[in-house]
């Protein structure tokens, strides 16, 4: 979440959001694997954990609603980050 808020300082609200990239299983495994095939090979760049902790798959993606909630984001905001902003690109993108 720390670096969600990082990005919104740096981008703005309008240019952020979450994206539910999550997969029931080990998850950590499945982008380890997609890092090695896709990425940069900068894998080992970044503290390896078994899993990120309240998001575990998506049944918990609304911890990230909570938190935001919790962190004073009004709905407007909300809609934007779980959403909004990604529509709205699409529809740039589309029309």
């Amino acid at each position: 979440m720390e670096h969600v808020e990082y990005c919104i300082d740096v981008m703005g609200i309008d240019h952020v959001g979450f994206g539910p990239d999550l997969v029931f299983g080990d998850h950590v495994a499945f982008h380890l694997l997609y890092a090695e095939e896709m990425g940069t090979g900068e894998v080992g760049a970044h503290e390896t954990v078994p899993y990120v902790e309240g998001l575990e798959n998506l049944s918990e993606f609304p911890n990230v609603i909570r938190w935001l909630v919790d962190h004073d984001y009004d709905d407007e905001r909300i809609a934007k980050l779980v959403g909004g902003n990604v529509l709205g690109a699409l529809e740039r993108v589309w029309v």
